[in-house]
Formats: structure tokens, C-alpha cells, sequence
């Protein structure tokens, strides 16, 4: 909904009386800063100076107050106009032109030591400014510029190291609250932007209202005109149900969180936690995998200290807009898991199809050519390190533990050196024992039952002819698997081992699992859970 040039000026009028409503008490705590910044300097200033500079500040401030004495005196014409909002700002600069000469002057007369207390003092009460003036850029301009810049040129022309130092720590400060102020004045001018356009919406609705309720009186008194009021009284219901179904979508766009991250476009945190837990779900009721690729970006640090944070922002865009590329199908998403890392969710994409994906993902972006001259490795361009992990979910199976699959596997990429994928090797999980005769005796059905007994599991037993082949399942729980004759071929999500006479192994739950017969001779095959 487009605002007219009358709301527009009744929101920055808002946010003037936003600004002065706050300025009694800045001027306050302004005083009190004067009174100790007095004192601080006490020793080293001649009391005259000291007095006549606290004199300087207080008038400035005084000023700043009768400005906004005279603007609530004011009628709603005069305040409309442009001055109100320049002679604030003139008193805001005059206030921190008088701190910043004095703690430039203390600095330049008495030294370091001396200065500092004032400095720090200066600090307090301009970041103190900037918070009371929270949506007002120019005026944190003026109290930064005034303030802040006198000492820290100060220091600056000094040319000791110390000074140096501590001038590259008052510029820091400075910069540092210019970017929170700017950050306070967009999201206070968006909530009143806001706020204007749900009062027009209902204001709106109040007219239209009206216009209904007098067609309905029309109807009750005149009969001949009924048709007619009929008939406008449908166009008018039509547009207010128009009008509301507006001001719903408007709510709710103002009520529901942005589910996009700022800087890379893709789904945040919170969002992506929120799909994937609809896809593992889903996955669960039609029996699919669910694999899960995480990117970091190799020597990230370092990228950030060579070319700064603002294009450290605009190379994660580059490399989100190639991961957003590679998960188009429906159910992929992708999102910007926390700082450095993205991630790419596949839903009913297998272990060697999201290794693929991850591996072409890795070229693609190793052959952007990204200038990287902090990396390691002999590498002057940017790359990345992949881990990728895939599971088929099952009922009470949460989706932490795929989680806590692929970030191992990406911490083992990133451990062997960067710019490689590693997928979670299922079979690394996976413990397996053989019989040792000399400690365990002659391997029987018998002795082998009191083992896993006495490792706390019930277990069954089935025998497999030649041939046999138990198709794959996913694993609700810890299974144990022993052979006691002939040679067993496990395949645990594509990875084979094989089991003789006397070796058992203990899998995990989440995976899935098919067995087949190895060779002429039958198997017989225990199979073990745990005691309820």
C-alpha cells in the first residue's frame, strides 16, 4: 500500500518527537557527566578553565532542552517544519564539540595519563548520546564527529605508539556505534512505515464500514430503492472483504519472522531447522532417505582479515547463490546453518548421490576463482570443505543424530586439510569382535548365547541356506549380529563387511542393513538385542 506524502511527514514527525522525548533526561545525565569530568580533571586543570568549560557544555545542553521546551509549546503547523529537527542537531554538535576540545586539549596539555580519565569520560557520554538518539543518524553523526575525532587526531599527530593505539581504539568506538545507530534508525523507520500503513488500512475499513452500515439504514427506510442499495451494498461487501483480506496478509507478513538470512538469501537457522524436521518426518512415513551436506569455507578467518567483513559478506552470497543451485527439487532446501557454514538439505537423495552433489558442488565453486591469498596450502583461490551424511529415518529417531553425522564428517575434512569431501562412513561405527578361543573357550551356539548375555543382550537364532538374501531394513535399535558356521556378508548402507565362524558385531540403530550368504556352506546366524 502506497503512503501519501501527508503520512510520510506524520512518521518523521513521530520519530522527531521519539528523539526529544528522551532529551530531559540526556541532558541530565549530561550535567552529571560534566560534574564528574570536572573532577577528574581537577588536579591537572586550572580550576578557572575547568569551570568555564563546564559553563560552555551546560549552555549547550541548556539549549538542547529549550529547543524542546519551545517544540511541545509549539502548534501542530509550526512543528511541522524542518527547523525544529536542524536546531536539535546544532545542539547535539555544540555539546560534542565541547567534550572533544576539552579531552583533545587535556591531551595535548597534561599528556596520556592525564587525558585519559576525560577520554573515557568523552566515550560515556557520546555513546550515551547515540543510545538516547536511537533512529536519529545525523545526530549520532554530529556526536561522533564532534566528539570523538578531536581527540583521536589528537593522539593521532602525537605519534607515539600508545597514542596511536589508543586513537585506532577511539576511531573503532566511533565507527562501531555509527553502524548500531544506522542499524536502530532502519528498523524504527520499517516499524513505523508499518505502523502508518495499518492505520490507513484501518481507517479505511472504518469508511468503508460506515458506507455499509448507511445502506443498510437506506434499505430499512425507503423499499423502492432497495434493488439499488442491494446491489451497491454487494460491491461495498466485496471491497471490504478485499480490504481485510489485505490487512490479514499485512498482519501476518508483520507478525511472522523474515524466514531468510540478510546477507546469503538462503533460509535461516531457525527456517531450515523447521523444513527439516517436515522433511525427516515425511521421510519417516514413506520410508526415504534424508542426506544433509554441510559447506564451510576453507581459512575463513583469514579471508576476513585480508579483504575485510563487507566482501567477506558478498563472497557467502556468491557461494550460497551456487549451494541454493544444486537443491531444486522439491523438498531440498538450503540455508545458512550459522556463521561459515552452509547447508544443503536433499530429501530422498542416497549416500552416493549426495556424495556426487557434494563433490560437483565443491568443483564449482573451486572453479569461480575467488581470489583467497590468505589461504593455506599452497592455494591462492577460495575453496571449501564438505562433509555429507545420509540416514533413513525411522519413528522415534531424531534428526540430532544425522546432525551430529555430518558435522563429524566435516570436521574430518577440514581436518585433512581443507578443499576435500568426506562422507560419514557408517562402518566406523560399527564394533566387531571375534571369538578368542584361548579366553572364550570352544565356540559353541551355547558359549556364544552366554556371551551376548552377558553383555546384556536376549538373542535368537536362524539358520540361512546357501544363497539366502535377507532384504535391507533400517534398524529401530542396537542389533548384534553373530555368525557360529559358514561366511556372512553384511551391507550396511552400501558398505560390505563380512562375517565368519566365530565374529559378531554390534550395529548401531538409523542404519540400514541387508545380509546375504557368502559361499556352499549354510550359516547359522544369532541375532541379538537388548534386555528390556
Amino acid at each position: 500500500m502506497e503512503l501519501s506524502d501527508t503520512a510520510v511527514l506524520n512518521v518523521k514527525g513521530k520519530q522527531l518527537e521519539r528523539l526529544l522525548h528522551h532529551t530531559a533526561m540526556e541532558c541530565a545525565l549530561g550535567l552529571a557527566g560534566v560534574a564528574l569530568a570536572v573532577l577528574a580533571v581537577l588536579r591537572s586543570v586550572p580550576l578557572q578553565i575547568a569551570l568555564a568549560w563546564a559553563g560552555l557544555v551546560a549552555v549547550s545542553y541548556g539549549l538542547r532542552f529549550g529547543v524542546l521546551t519551545t517544540y511541545r509549546r509549539a502548534s501542530n503547523e509550526a512543528r511541522a517544519g524542518r527547523g525544529w529537527y536542524i536546531g536539535f542537531i546544532l545542539t547535539v554538535a555544540a555539546s560534542a564539540l565541547g567534550w572533544g576540545a576539552m579531552s583533545a586539549w587535556v591531551l595535548v596539555s597534561h599528556g596520556i595519563v592525564a587525558g585519559v580519565a576525560m577520554l573515557l569520560l568523552t566515550t560515556a557520554i557520546t555513546l550515551l548520546s547515540i543510545a538516547m538518539q536511537a533512529g536519529a543518524l545525523p545526530c549520532a553523526i554530529a556526536s561522533i564527529a564532534g566528539s570523538l575525532l578531536p581527540p583521536a587526531l589528537t593522539l593521532a599527530l602525537r605519534g607515539g605508539r600508545d597514542e596511536l593505539l589508543l586513537a585506532v581504539a577511539v576511531v573503532f568506538a566511533g565507527f562501531t556505534a555509527a553502524l548500531g545507530a544506522r542499524a536502530l534508525r532502519e528498523k524504527a523507520w520499517d516499524a513505523a512505515l508499518r505502523q502508518e500503513e495499518n492505520e490507513q488500512l484501518r481507517e479505511y475499513l472504518d469508511q468503508r464500514r460506515d458506507q455499509v452500515e448507511k445502506l443498510a439504514v437506506e434499505l430499512k427506510t425507503t423499499q423502492g430503492k432497495r434493488d439499488q442499495a442491494e446491489q451497491t451494498l454487494r460491491r461495498s461487501a466485496a471491497d471490504l472483504g478485499l480490504v481485510q483480506g489485505k490487512a490479514k496478509a499485512l498482519a501476518e507478513t508483520l507478525e511472522r519472522v523474515s524466514p531468510l538470512d540478510q546477507v546469503t538469501g538462503l533460509d535461516n537457522r531457525r527456517h531450515f531447522e523447521r523444513v527439516f524436521d517436515a522433511e525427516w518426518r515425511r521421510a519417516v512415513r514413506e520410508i526415504k532417505p534424508v542426506s544433509i551436506i554441510l559447506v564451510d569455507i576453507d581459512d575463513f578467518e583469514s579471508y576476513v582479515e585480508t579483504y575485510g567483513r563487507q566482501s567477506a559478506d558478498t563472497m557467502l552470497k556468491r557461494v550460497a547463490q551456487i549451494v541454493r543451485g544444486f537443491g531444486r527439487r522439491p523438498g531440498d532446501a538450503a540455508g545458512r546453518y550459522d556463521d561459515t557454514r552452509l547447508a544443503l538439505l536433499l530429501s530422498g537423495c542416497d549416500a552416493r548421490n549426495a556424495s556426487r552433489i557434494a563433490e560437483a558442488l565443491r568443483k564449482r565453486v573451486e572453479g569461480q576463482n575467488i581470489p583467497h591469498t590468505g589461504a593455506r596450502g599452497g592455494r591462492s583461490t577460495l575453496t571449501v570443505h564438505i562433509g555429507v551424511a545420509m540416514m533413513k529415518p525411522t519413528r522415534g529417531m531424531q534428526t540430532a543424530e544425522l546432525v551430529k553425522r555430518v558435522e563429524g564428517a566435516l570436521y574430518e575434512a577440514r581436518f585433512q586439510g581443507g578443499n576435500k569431501v568426506m562422507a560419514y562412513q557408517p562402518l566406523s561405527k560399527l564394533r566387531l569382535e571375534r571369538w578368542d578361543q584361548p579366553s572364550d573357550g570352544q565356540l559353541s551356539e551355547q558359549s556364544m548365547m552366554q556371551k551376548l548375555l552377558v553383555w546384556g543382550y536376549d538373542t535368537s537364532k536362524q539358520l540361512l541356506a546357501p544363497g539366502t538374501t535377507v532384504e535391507p531394513r533400517i534398524l529401530e535399535h542396537e542389533l548384534v549380529v553373530a555368525a557360529l558356521t559358514g561366511e556372512l556378508r553384511l551391507d550396511v548402507e552400501g558398505h560390505a563387511m563380512s562375517l565368519k565362524a566365530g565374529d559378531c558385531v554390534v550395529i548401531p540403530a538409523g542404519v540400514e542393513l541387508s545380509m546375504e550368504v557368502v559361499g556352499p556352506k549354510p550359516v547359522v546366524k544369532l541375532t541379538a538385542t537388548r534386555n528390556a
